[in-house]
């Protein structure tokens, strides 16, 4: 601050200035009663869309006088109730009347920490909504509430070279894309520094937008001539459910009353006769045991006199809702021998450390530190865990492969080479899609009405509600399409990539077992392609290799690219196709396990913090951030597949102790559906949060500046806690009712198909 002070001093004279007069909020309404000139219209008779876009939030990235436009009239001007309103209120003000102050004093005002990003003044949305008013007026009794709205702020001249940039630099979260993209439109991947001041005022109900706008942009001259107001909005606390959300609320209705029914015949039908009979036999052979030897083969008996009670085509589908036996499926930690079990584990903790990562990046767009405090995270060598922590997806593209080449090979080999592809195709389009489409439908239409705050979307997170968009993720190419109106739950891109690759596993599979050398030249022909296209795309963008605080390009040129991201899934390929032929079964010297343990340990930790000094200001060539971004994750895939392949071999050691813990399948099992609903989940806190988030850490060694040599623990790591056993939570509700039932069907469809055969 003081370098700022002596270093432009006329600038910090204007920025102080500006913060004090913007802290007086009530001048909005002290300027409507001085006696201004107005012209007013009727709001019956123009409405908002006659003076704006269809979306009032579009504002242009630099804004300036000259860049405002109007689709109709150039002078738009308040609306006569509004005015009078507004009026009522100076007017109160001025009586020193109790609910006039509230408004003002729930208006926004400057925070500190401005200089280092605190530039959402969002005041009280709560006191606002409290207040109900009934005045009288020239005669006439007038009744309003208070209305919450938003107006931005964009500083202009050397005003604008004093604020922080906020560059969204941290949008690997996606719905980070969001929270930014509402109050400051611009393309998803436009990524340009811009200050924007975002300003809560607590206005009449009979305010538009447009007239929150307008109010405020009349007392900016008189506080600063740079200063230049675009309109926001106001948000609508509780709305009424559309047509869209009772066909939701419909459907979810009968998911459950069949989940219901469908727990009880499972329970009354099912169960409870054979707990009945369970326990008879049980009684009868401690009698039975007093008279006959020790060693009769009363188990034998028992099996033989527990009934079986077979249920028809309707029984089973109704079994497959059963909350009972679903639960019972989903904590079951029984495991086939040649399961490769290591991989629980692995999937479990990857998706933790995706938690980890959205943890720290969602909130950064909301805080009002994180000009300072980001780049204090940088310096410390330990974040390039959580800034490099995308590899934690390459982490399940290698899984994928591995297990679909592993399982895929056995199958082949049982069946002597034979396969039905269509079955091959349909049993994973039914095992991801359903589970991923009710999600959708259900995060899309109703997520709107579960909350409220100074932040809270009045039309959903996504543009449109994904009309335009939902269809593409149905087909997983939702990955290609940059335009937000083409998207739809942004980080299903995952999916899109996933499913692309299991299309094309086919032209490697067949080859490898019928044809290994063919197998393995077509799976390099494909890693060349996709290395060389990465680098290609990299050198020419000239992409530097911080996905964390890069400029964006990086997300829709590679980041989002299935043909810039397989390269971890063909070691997983190659990795399940070495189990498979060696059964999990080969020799390996102590020696070479633990060279191998080393290179993949050091390269790993090359990958997570070879970075250091290129996030700290000593950038990478062109060339080397071109081979990076080529290879890093094809190599991180290899040593996870290290892991995988000496744990499945028996040289895991302890590694191998701890990853293939039974209390990780259940968690396992969870992981598809915990990774599409804890963005939501995270969306939901950070939206309906009122106050602006300071980003603090545990800082160890102890600071020298600290009088006590304490070590604390702070927002993120509670946050992420929460955020890990919320989005688990919410993992155990829908795969009980979405992805377990629809397992079921599959079942249930198939078996009777295979018993008219």
């Amino acid at each position: 601050m003081v370098r700022f002070i002596n270093k432009s001093p006329n600038s910090f004279e204007i920025f102080t200035k500006a913060a004090a007069k913007l802290s007086t909020s009530g001048n909005i309404f002290n300027y409507v009663n001085a006696g201004h000139h107005m012209t007013t219209y009727k709001r019956d008779d123009v409405g908002v869309k006659n003076f704006f876009a269809e979306n009032v939030t579009d504002v242009p990235l630099n804004i300036t006088t000259e860049s405002i436009e109007t689709t109709v009239s150039p002078t738009p001007t308040i609306s006569e109730l509004c005015l009078n309103h507004s009026q009522l209120v100076s007017q109160a003000l001025q009586r020193q009347d109790y609910w006039a102050m509230r408004m003002v004093d729930a208006a926004g005002k400057p925070s500190s920490n401005i200089l280092s990003g605190g530039l959402m003044w969002l005041g009280s949305y709560d006191e606002c909504l409290e207040i109900k008013v009934v005045a009288d007026h020239n005669n006439i009794t007038y009744r309003f509430d208070g209305q919450y709205c938003k107006v931005y702020i964009v500083p202009q001249g050397e005003l604008s070279k004093i604020l922080p940039k906020i560059k969204p630099f941290v949008i690997f979260a996606c719905s980070s894309v969001y929270l930014l993209n509402r109050h400051v439109r611009m393309n998803v991947y436009t990524f340009q520094a811009q200050s924007v001041i975002q300003l809560g005022v607590c206005v009449p109900d009979s305010c538009s937008a447009t007239d929150t706008w307008l109010l405020v942009n009349n007392v900016l001259p008189a506080i600063s001539d740079a200063l230049l107001a675009w309109p926001g909005e106001c948000i609508a606390p509780d709305q009424p459910f559309d047509t869209r959300a009772i066909i939701v609320l419909v459907v979810l209705s009968v998911f459950m009353a069949v989940m219901a029914i469908g727990t009880a015949y499972d329970v009354l039908l099912i169960q409870w006769p054979r707990w009945k009979e369970t326990k008879t036999i049980s009684e009868n052979s401690e009698e039975i045991a007093v008279e006959v030897d020790e060693k009769a083969p009363l188990l034998d008996n028992q099996k033989k006199k527990i009934p079986e009670n077979q249920p028809g085509l309707i029984g089973d589908l109704l079994l497959a809702f059963s909350i009972y036996t679903n639960g019972a499926k989903l904590f079951n930690t029984k495991q086939n021998k040649d399961i490769l079990t290591c991989i629980n584990g692995i999937r479990f903790i990857s998706m933790t450390w995706v938690i980890l990562g959205h943890t720290y990046s969602m909130p950064l767009q909301m805080s009002d530190n994180m000009v300072s405090f980001f780049p204090k995270m940088i310096k410390r060598w330990t974040f390039g865990a959580i800034a490099n922590a995308t590899v934690s997806v390459d982490t399940f593209f290698t899984l994928s492969g591995c297990l679909l080449t592993y399982l895929v090979m056995k199958e082949l080999k049982k069946k002597n080479g034979r396969l039905n592809w269509g079955m091959f195709y349909f049993h994973r389009f039914w095992r991801l899609t359903p589970p991923y489409m009710l999600v959708l439908m259900v995060y899309v239409s109703l997520f709107h009405y579960t909350g409220s705050g100074p932040n809270w979307p009045n039309d959903g997170p996504e543009k449109n509600h994904c009309e335009k968009a939902w269809y593409y993720n149905l087909l997983y190419i939702n990955n290609f399409f940059d335009d937000k109106e083409n998207q739809c739950m942004l980080w299903s891109w995952y999916l899109a990539c996933d499913m692309q690759f299991f299309v094309l596993s086919p032209l490697i599979i067949l080859p490898l077992y019928f044809f290994p050398i063919v197998g393995f030249g077509i799976m390099m022909v494909f890693l060349l392609g996709t290395w060389i296209a990465t680098g290609v795309i990299s050198s020419h963008y000239e992409i530097y290799p911080k996905v964390f605080t890069g400029d964006g390009t990086h997300f829709n040129k590679i980041y989002f690219r299935s043909y810039c991201r397989m390269g971890p899934y063909l070691v997983g390929m190659f990795t399940g196709y070495l189990l498979y032929r060696t059964r999990c079964n080969i020799r390996i010297s102590k020696y070479w396990n633990l060279l191998g343990w080393g290179i993949a340990t050091g390269v790993s930790l090359a990958v997570l913090y070879g970075l250091y000094d290129d996030m700290n200001g000593e950038r990478l060539s062109t060339e080397m951030s071109a081979l990076y971004n080529t290879v890093h994750r094809t190599v991180w895939g290899a040593c996870v597949a290290w892991v995988i392949f000496a744990c499945a071999t028996g040289y895991g050691g302890f590694v191998n102790v701890i990853l293939s813990w039974k209390g990780f399948i259940p968690l396992s099992r969870l992981t598809y559906m915990a990774y599409l609903v804890h963005i939501i989940i995270m969306m939901h806190y950070i939206m309906s949060y009122q106050r602006m988030f300071h980003l603090t850490d545990s800082e160890y060694p102890p600071s020298p500046h600290r009088k006590k040599q304490d070590i604390t623990t702070h927002y993120q790591i509670y946050q992420f806690l929460g955020n890990l056993g919320l989005s688990y939570m919410a993992a155990f509700v829908t795969t009980l009712a979405f992805e377990s039932p629809m397992m079921g069907l599959e079942r249930v469809i198939f078996k009777k198909e295979e018993r008219k055969r």
